[in-house]
């Protein structure tokens, strides 16, 4: 830890929140908590901490972002390095960059699902592509078409009674769906 950094990064927080620059205010208070490298903060630090958070408690754009007054207690510099970290992603909109990743992930998990269920129905295994199907819906979120895909791919290898309980699991979602209840029709007739 070098206490001459972090005094230089809270300074530098400080005149920025008095510019009413939160974002760099944030950053260099981030850095600032990083410098001290996980370490409680020494005697002759904490003030410094606790100067820099009156500034930023001061700041009406602070107030607002953080919802109440952020106070510091001798040895919760991590938990205060974790607040601003949150703090300062949530305002640059990295917290729905982050909800991107994962809502992306889900839909490979279940595009990976729909591909193997294939693949086994190739390979002549319908127990296996079945479940591959079912564990698609662990990641199904609001792709109404994946039903109407399942029961498309059941259909083409002749397994009518899967395809229909795939078909009716759709219609419990959305009864009104007019190709699954077309599906339906056209299993029906094929399984008779």
């Amino acid at each position: 830890m070098d206490a001459r950094n972090v005094r230089e990064y809270l300074a530098k927080a400080r005149t920025a929140s008095k510019r009413g620059e939160l974002p760099r205010s944030l950053n260099f208070m981030v850095s600032g908590l990083k410098a001290l490298g996980g370490q409680p903060a020494p005697m002759d630090l904490r003030g410094d901490i606790r100067d820099a958070l009156a500034d930023l408690n001061a700041d009406p754009g602070f107030k607002n972002a953080a919802g109440a007054p952020v106070t510091y207690q001798p040895g919760q510099e991590r938990v205060l390095l974790n607040f601003f970290i949150r703090l300062s992603n949530s305002l640059l909109g990295l917290e729905d960059q982050e909800e991107h990743e994962v809502a992306l992930k889900r839909k490979l998990n279940l595009d990976r699902c729909l591909k193997d269920g294939r693949k086994f129905l190739r390979e002549g295994k319908p127990a296996e592509a079945d479940q591959c199907f079912m564990d698609a819906y662990k990641f199904y979120k609001n792709e109404f078409a994946v039903f109407a895909l399942i029961a498309r791919a059941l259909m083409e290898a002749g397994e009518y009674v899967r395809a229909l309980g795939h078909i009716r699991r759709g219609l419990k979602i959305n009864s009104g769906d007019g190709e699954l209840a077309g599906l339906t029709e056209e299993c029906t007739r094929l399984r008779g």
